[in-house]
């Protein structure tokens, strides 16, 4: 005899010879078209669902794991720029160089002709 889907309000029948509780869409995380390929893949495994299910779980880890580096990377890129400034600032190395001011025009006197 068949089991159901153990996520409320799914009466999705499942085979005696499936292993997992929940049918392949409310077993796979996610969203769009990544929930339908993976409750895809998780359903044509039959069998090795929970296998497929496993490696889909890492992969979203990892993936997740890779953003979070990036991101702690980038972090410490722009922090060590900004101590690197301050550091310049304080041994008295100017942030930037600054301009020299004009020179101011100076007015000439006319001379008067000589009569």
């Amino acid at each position: 005899m068949a089991h159901q889907c153990t996520s409320r309000g799914c009466e999705f029948s499942l085979p005696d010879t499936y292993p997992l509780d929940k049918c392949p869409w409310h077993m796979v995380p996610g969203r769009g078209p990544v929930k339908i390929a993976a409750a895809l893949a998780v359903a044509a495994a039959g069998l090795g669902g929970g296998l497929a299910y496993k490696k889909y779980k890492t992969y979203l880890h990892e993936k997740q794991l890779r953003k979070e580096r990036k991101e702690r990377r980038q972090r410490a890129a722009s922090a060590s720029k900004q101590e690197q400034k301050a550091a310049a600032v304080r041994n008295g190395a100017a942030a930037k160089s600054r301009k020299r001011p004009r020179k101011r025009k100076k007015a000439t006197t006319k001379s008067k002709p000589a009569a």
